[in-house]
Parts: C-alpha cells; sequence; structure tokens
C-alpha cells in the first residue's frame, strides 16, 4: 500500500479538461496547481470526426491526437505523468456517459464514455487515471463560480448590488444550442449545479409571423404539435429562422448572401449574422432570435428565481450583444414582458458573459475536485 501511495504521489500529474459542444470540441491542460492552461486547442467536430458509430471515435480522433501534441510540444515527459480528465459535453449524462445532443443524427449519435476512456490504455490515454463525463451545462454553471466581473455586463443596471450570495444561480446559454442548469447553495460555501434539457421545453410564438414560423418548424421537423426552442434560439436556429423568412419574403432574398448560407452547412447561422445589415432578412432573422432568446431567459428566471444572478452565456451572447444589451434591445423587452409579475424580474441579478470559455473553466473546476477524490482514494488503498 505504501509503495502503491508513494509511486503515485512522485509522478507529476495534469489535468485534462474539454468543453465538447456541437460544434467545437475545445481541449485543454493544466498543471494541477495552475489556474492558467499550459496548451489549449479547438477540433472543428465536423472535420475530426467523420465515423461516428466507431467506437471510441471522439478519443481516437481528438483525445489521444491532442495528448500526442502536447507531449511533442509542452510536456517531453508526459507519458510518466498521471491524467485526470473532465470532459463536458453537450448532451444527457448516465452512468459516465454522454449521447451527444447536436452531433450526428438519431440514427448515428456520438456517444462519449468516460469509463472506456479511463480503461483505454493506448499510447498517452493509458495515463489517464481518472475521466468524468459532466454536462456542458453543468461546467457553464460551475464556471459562474470562478467568473471575473471584468468578464461579465450587468443587462439590469445595479445586478451586482442585489445579489444574493446564498441565493440560487442560473445560467442560460444559445450557441450551437440551447443550453441551460441551476446552482443551489450548501450552506458550507459550495454550490451545486444541476443540469437540465430546459433548451428543449416549447417555444411559444409572440407574434402573427412567430405563429408561421412556428407551423413551418413543425413541418420542417416532423412535429405534431410543437417545436423546441433550441430550434428557433440558438446559431442553428437562427439558420431555421432565415430559412422561413427567405420561404415567407422571398422578394427579399440577397442571392449572394442567400448562395453563401445554403453552401455554409454547420456555420449557417454565423452567415446570417455576419449579414445581418440594417433592413435585410439577416437582421429579421436576428431580431426574431434575440427577442425569443430574452423571452426564454425571462421564462427560466421565473421558474427558477435566482437572486444569485442569472448569467447569459453561450457563443451568441458575447457575438451579438449589441441585440442584447440595453432597456430598449429587443432582448431585455421580451425577457420583461411577463405581464403580471414582469416587476418581480427587475429583482433578478440579470448578467451577460462576455467571455467563451467558461465551459473550460468550469470543467476545470471540476476536474480539480476530481483530482482531489481520485487522492483520497489512493491515499486509502
Amino acid at each position: 500500500k505504501k509503495k502503491r501511495t508513494t509511486m503515485a504521489g512522485e509522478r507529476a500529474k495534469y489535468l485534462l479538461v474539454g468543453d465538447i459542444g456541437g460544434t467545437n470540441s475545445r481541449l485543454a491542460i493544466y498543471n494541477e496547481t495552475d489556474k492558467e492552461a499550459i496548451f489549449v486547442k479547438h477540433y472543428p467536430n465536423q472535420k475530426y470526426l467523420e465515423n461516428l458509430t466507431e467506437p471510441g471515435i471522439f478519443e481516437s480522433s481528438i483525445v489521444k491526437p491532442f495528448l500526442e501534441e502536447v507531449q511533442s510540444t509542452k510536456i517531453p515527459d508526459l507519458d510518466k505523468s498521471l491524467l485526470v480528465a473532465c470532459l463536458a459535453c453537450a448532451g444527457p449524462v448516465r452512468k459516465n456517459t454522454v449521447t451527444m445532443t447536436n452531433i450526428g443524427f438519431d440514427y448515428e449519435p456520438l456517444v462519449i464514455d468516460g469509463t472506456r476512456i479511463m480503461a483505454d490504455g493506448r499510447g498517452l490515454l493509458g495515463n489517464i487515471v481518472r475521466c468524468t463525463i459532466i454536462n456542458d451545462f453543468v461546467a457553464q454553471g460551475y464556471g459562474m463560480l470562478v467568473v471575473d466581473k471584468e468578464d461579465v455586463l450587468e443587462l439590469t443596471p445595479g445586478s451586482w448590488k442585489m445579489v444574493d450570495e446564498e441565493g440560487p444561480k442560473a445560467c442560460v446559454g444559445a450557441g450551437t444550442g440551447l443550453g441551460e442548469c441551476y446552482l443551489t447553495p450548501h450552506g458550507d460555501g459550495e454550490f451545486m449545479c444541476y443540469a437540465s434539457e430546459g433548451g428543449h421545453v416549447e417555444f411559444c410564438p409572440r407574434s402573427g409571423l412567430e405563429v408561421e414560423l412556428w407551423d413551418y418548424l413543425k413541418k420542417k421537423f416532423d412535429g405534431t404539435h410543437r417545436i423546441s426552442v433550441e430550434r428557433v434560439v440558438s446559431g442553428r436556429g437562427l439558420a431555421n429562422v432565415y430559412e422561413f423568412l427567405a420561404m415567407r419574403f422571398p422578394e427579399k432574398i440577397v442571392e449572394t448572401v442567400h448562395e453563401e448560407f445554403l453552401k455554409a452547412g454547420d456555420l449557417q447561422g454565423k452567415v446570417v449574422a455576419v449579414n445581418a445589415t440594417e433592413g435585410s432578412l439577416c437582421e429579421h432573422a436576428m431580431h426574431i432570435m434575440i427577442s425569443a432568446y430574452g423571452s426564454e431567459v425571462g421564462a427560466a428566471s421565473l421558474k427558477w428565481l435566482p437572486t444569485g444572478g442569472m448569467f447569459v452565456t453561450g457563443g451568441l451572447t458575447p457575438k451579438n450583444i449589441k441585440y442584447i444589451q440595453g432597456a430598449d434591445s429587443d432582448f431585455m423587452k421580451a425577457f420583461h414582458d411577463k405581464g403580471r409579475v414582469s416587476p418581480l424580474l427587475k429583482t433578478i441579478p440579470l448578467f451577460a458573459v462576455m467571455v467563451e470559455d467558461i465551459g473550460v473553466r468550469g470543467a476545470h473546476y471540476c476536474a480539480q475536485k476530481e483530482l482531489r477524490l481520485w487522492k483520497k482514494d489512493v491515499e486509502s488503498m
């Protein structure tokens, strides 16, 4: 027992952290005591993950090459170290396994299994002694606990002064998809974060045109009576809205933009955002999507009453802050448009997170916890 514990204690330990979204996988490696990553790399999923049904495709095509690059460029003796990994993934997690929500199709989903990764002895994968899979928005939630004030904007003026340090917190963020989570205090200064699939609740149209959009998307996605709010509030949702508007108002189509849109694959939403010039279909799509975004954040705030703060995250937030910030913005007007209970939302601290690495920060936070647990396990052997 003493020899095994001593050998584990003598080996260098690193934290392998991942934020695995629908479009990109972001991996980072940290020294066990440092806050700054030694090396970070982004992998476009469409490029690196081709055969999704191949068992272990994620670790073979992304994790293993990442570790090999780290060893060749940053940490030459990585093969002599121990690795504790935490991967934050976009999808529901069961038994340390996730079926990714927005990678692949229903008949060919990407599955990432933390237990399988731990058992994989190929090359540097064999140095992973612990691999924990968490929901990507659990990571976003934990990231809120370590976010710097300069990394966020107050959407409701005076929000920092309104924060109840012992109150629940919540996080809603649009990127490739739409994620939501909430955190509750545990009385010891720690918070526990809970995943949800709130991005898949019903989209509620708020105008006659949005009723038409709702009907269009029902037909597109074979829905009989509902569609998810994520079909509107996300990068792919923005593409859906533009597609509907192009069908509804064909005379407003700009051919060069439309051709670029049709060829853009997973980046169709980006094409719409970049071409959102005044009076264009793209700008109209942005207004509809951002309004629905604010409405959903308001609905989530009513459900969770996050007096510790509602944090609006995701890649779409900092990129489109001009549509979000300000009392007269589409986002804020929809956020507050809640009838009799609208005044209640004025008491909720509301923030926009202006950095896109919150998921990585949260996964790093969880990896540090996992390392402490692993050390306890080793000491008890």
